[in-house]
């Protein structure tokens, strides 16, 4: 199992964590109540947000390219890509690839992300351009958040409470049970050294090694 470092509990700000980024200086994460992008420093210091319900009122996915942020509105199954002062600069339709998208994060070049109704997790172009899809639902029927790291993919899996490490190519490489430190693990993103990630059963922010 991974070794838990540090836990920030977020609930007096929004009892529902979700998606969550790094540009690693700060944490950027998704509050699904109050509909809210947050911007916090790593010691759980709120600096900023940003109210995205006039957008979509389901906001649930978030990364960051460094410049501008991606995140998932599950209400009308699309991809927004706005600038950090909540300007919107375009949407994505994803519906027709899976009808419940949750989780997302960019290596840069691509997009990648999870949709809950196929079990899989996508990867595109910026412009919406499939270029594949892997199934995962033999892992774990409910991928939530994504990340990676350059060379790996890691995610959250909400049946079994898990943290997945796999190739790109969909190979499974390990997985750590987190479900005695938050029974819904949500989103996840890594500064490079260490992982962090949602629990929405306890409104937290966990960061821990990245086990391996």
């Amino acid at each position: 199992m991974g070794i838990l470092i540090k836990t920030i509990n977020v609930g007096a700000i929004d009892t529902v964590p979700t998606g969550i980024t790094t540009d690693g200086k700060h944490l950027w994460w998704m509050g699904f109540v109050n509909r809210r992008i947050c911007m916090m420093d790593k010691n759980g210091v709120l600096i900023k947000s940003i109210n995205v319900a006039a957008i979509d009122t389901n906001p649930i996915g978030l990364t960051t390219d460094g410049k501008h942020l991606w995140w998932i509105g599950s209400e009308n199954k699309r991809i927004y890509m706005m600038d950090k002062n909540g300007v919107l600069i375009k949407a994505i339709n994803v519906g027709a690839i899976d009808n419940i998208p949750l989780g997302i994060t960019t290596d840069g070049k691509h997009l990648w992300w999870t949709g809950s109704q196929n079990a899989s997790i996508y990867m595109m172009d910026k412009n919406g351009t499939l270029i594949k899809s892997i199934n995962v639902g033999a892992i774990d029927t409910g991928p939530t958040g994504i990340t990676t790291d350059g060379k790996h993919l890691w995610w959250t899996g909400s049946q079994n409470a898990s943290i997945y490490m796999m190739d790109k190519n969909g190979t499974l490489i390990k997985s750590t049970n987190v479900g005695a430190i938050d029974t819904s693990p949500y989103g996840i993103t890594t500064d490079g050294k260490h992982l962090w990630w949602t629990g929405t059963q306890n409104s937290n922010i966990y960061m821990m090694d990245k086990f391996c």
